[in-house]
């Protein structure tokens, strides 16, 4: 699963694929309810890196334990348009704040 933060938003992607590799790129990956614990951990991790945008990639297990494979201080932006939109309207609001 991805967690993905940017401002105030927050999406949780199944990653998914045909063999164990999993891929916000797979067609049939997609967006699905935010698991409060991955939020909280996710925005642990970007409080502690100082970031405002955060795409943290998890795997659970069997048994419901939570693993952190990968931070990410850039979200991949080109497979959900709802992303690519916010990221271009906090990149734009940004701009306008300097």
């Amino acid at each position: 699963m991805r967690v993905v933060i940017i401002g105030d938003q927050v999406w949780q992607i199944k990653l998914e694929g045909d063999d164990w590799l999993k891929s916000i790129h797979h067609d049939t990956a997609d967006f699905m309810p935010p698991d409060p614990e991955l939020v909280a951990d996710t925005k642990q991790v970007k409080a502690a890196f100082g970031l405002e945008v955060i795409a943290n990639d998890y795997m659970v297990g069997d048994d419901g334990t939570r693993y952190l494979l990968e931070v990410n201080h850039i979200p991949n932006v080109s497979r959900f348009p709802e992303i690519w939109q916010a990221y271009r309207d906090y990149v734009i609001e940004w701009i306008r704040a300097e």
